[in-house]
């Protein structure tokens, strides 16, 4: 349960990352009044006076994870390729049994199996 209850966490913070979330904040008299998210704050006063005003934070992660393109050197693979091949150990094939069929002992037939389980009264 816990384990799932962290997948979860952790998918709605990297989607709220990657989206981005709207943060508003509502200053009075150089007060922090009132803080919302996605949404417009709620004013202290009905008739703005002068001393209030709102501050918009836009919480976004600017890095784009994507690769465009990607470049292989062919150069480092001719100097480690060699050396790769002289790592591999060549052994000898394993000889298979062609006819391991015939080895194999076939099932007890059901009455035998009947047989043995069953009790004689004489």
């Amino acid at each position: 349960m816990l384990k799932k209850f962290s997948h979860l966490l952790l998918a709605l913070v990297i989607f709220v990352v990657t989206t981005g979330i709207t943060v508003s904040i509502h200053y009075c008299g150089g007060h922090v009044k009132d803080v919302s998210f996605l949404a417009a704050p709620k004013a202290c006063c009905e008739i703005p006076q002068g001393c209030c005003h709102d501050k918009v934070f836009i919480v976004k992660i600017e890095n784009d994870f994507s690769i465009s393109s990607y470049t292989f050197d062919f150069e480092q693979l001719e100097v480690v390729l060699p050396v790769l091949i002289e790592l591999i150990k060549v052994e000898t094939p394993i000889k298979v049994r062609k006819n391991f069929v015939e080895y194999i002992v076939p099932p007890p037939k059901i009455q035998t199996v009947l047989s043995c389980l069953q009790n004689y009264r004489l």
